[in-house]
Parts: structure tokens; C-alpha cells; sequence
């Protein structure tokens, strides 16, 4: 149960991760500049933290 719930969370991690580069980079990029790098450090964050987690799944 325990790995299964990391493999889900460092998943759902990395899509949310990748939802808010997408958004960063799409949506603010023309008119916010801070905005958009605050989103984008987020969103590397967010990947890093979810590549952590599925780093045993994986195979490092």
C-alpha cells in the first residue's frame, strides 16, 4: 500500500508540475513577466519533488 501511494503522489506531482509550466510559460508570458518566473520556479519544484518520489519506480 505504502509504495503504491508514493508511486500515485510522485505521479500526480509531476503532472501538476507540467500543468504549471504550461500555464506559466502560455498564459503570463506577455503580460507578467514575475508572475510567469514565480509559476515556472513552482513548476521545476514541483517536478523535482515528483521525480523524488518515483525515483525507486523507475530506476535510477
Amino acid at each position: 500500500m505504502g509504495s503504491a501511494l508514493r508511486e500515485v503522489t510522485g505521479a500526480v506531482l509531476v503532472s501538476a508540475a507540467l500543468f504549471v509550466l504550461f500555464y506559466g510559460v502560455t498564459e503570463l508570458r506577455a503580460r507578467d513577466y514575475v508572475a510567469c518566473i514565480i509559476l515556472v520556479l513552482t513548476g521545476l519544484s514541483l517536478m523535482r519533488a515528483g521525480v523524488e518520489l518515483l525515483r525507486p519506480f523507475l530506476g535510477d
